[in-house]
């Protein structure tokens, strides 16, 4: 009889266990971006004629830093050689 009842309190405790709502997992927060830092030149990176100059101007972020070029053809010529176009920036 003692043997019934630990086997029915043990019976119990895995089906109650069972039932029990399960916790839902967690997920790793999202990495936390860092606001790109703004473009100080009012010209092209790449050719350094106004942004203007040749109709709508594009911008992208480049290792943290936006860039902005005077038409989407320099995006191309700028990801050909960034390091001579970044210099640019340093001298201002």
């Amino acid at each position: 009889m003692k043997s019934l009842l630990i086997f029915a309190a043990f019976w119990t405790a895995n089906v109650i266990a069972a039932d029990a709502p399960k916790t839902p997992e967690t997920k790793p927060a999202a990495p936390v971006t860092a606001t790109p830092k703004a473009y100080p030149l009012k010209t092209c990176i790449v050719t350094e004629n106004d942004l203007d100059s040749m109709g709508e101007q594009a911008s992208f972020v480049y290792q943290g830093q936006t860039i902005k070029v005077c038409c989407k053809p320099c995006i191309a010529k700028f990801e050909k050689n960034p390091p001579k176009y970044l210099k640019r920036l340093e001298a201002k």
